[in-house]
């Protein structure tokens, strides 16, 4: 049987009910699946910019240092040499791309698999609308403590929100995204998801399999 949430309105009123998707909010949760998605998503952000110099890349060493023989010195051949200072860095870091490919199916079902658990857990909420005219950090901070969510909440609108994301940023553990920006892991960090009711209708169609 599909899950049944109330929708309140910013003062925090029961206006309606919503039956969420059985297919979206009650799919299996695989914790391997889960792990390779947070990982693809890890990696792409690394920026892979690391970069040394060779023994063939750094200035100098034009010319042997000193003669081979009679110095009393070590042999060189070059001041470029890694046991010099100012020479080459053995083994050093050089710029890649960390990405790898995961298919779009298996990222969905990360994601259905995670919301599904939230919504086990009782951490998923509706709200009708949280358009505003105005950014307002004391209209979505009195929502929130209205609806009982402390800690960190992903507060999920159907497109981008300027005025919500700019009422929200100067609260510690608040996140904005629009449904085209969900994933695995802003999903797994939240303590509580809240949905307007427009948001959850649209991501119910995305991850619909």
């Amino acid at each position: 049987m599909a899950p049944v949430l109330s929708v309140v309105n910013l003062q925090n009123e029961k206006v309606d009910e919503v039956a969420l998707s059985e297919a979206v909010f009650g799919a299996p949760v695989r914790a391997h699946l889960l792990h390779e998605v947070v990982r693809w998503q890890q990696a792409r952000r690394r920026q892979g910019t690391a970069s040394t110099k060779g023994r063939g890349e750094v200035s100098g060493g034009g010319r042997k240092p000193w003669k081979q023989k009679g110095t009393g010195r070590a042999r060189a051949g070059t001041i470029r040499s890694p046991l010099w200072r100012h020479g080459g860095i053995i083994h050093g870091p050089k710029p890649k791309e960390w990405g790898f490919r995961v298919p779009r199916a298996m990222r969905r079902e990360a994601l259905r698999g995670v919301l599904s658990a939230k919504v086990a857990a009782r951490a998923l909420q509706v709200v009708e609308d949280l358009t505003l005219d105005r950014p307002s950090t004391k209209a979505i901070q009195g929502l929130l403590r209205g609806l009982g969510i402390t800690g960190s909440v992903l507060v999920v609108t159907p497109e981008r929100e300027e005025a919500v994301e700019k009422s929200a940023r100067n609260l510690p553990g608040v996140k904005i995204l629009p449904v085209r920006g969900m994933n695995v892991q802003d999903v797994l960090r939240a303590d509580a998801i809240l949905f307007t009711r427009e948001a959850l209708v649209k991501l119910e169609e995305t991850l619909a399999p």
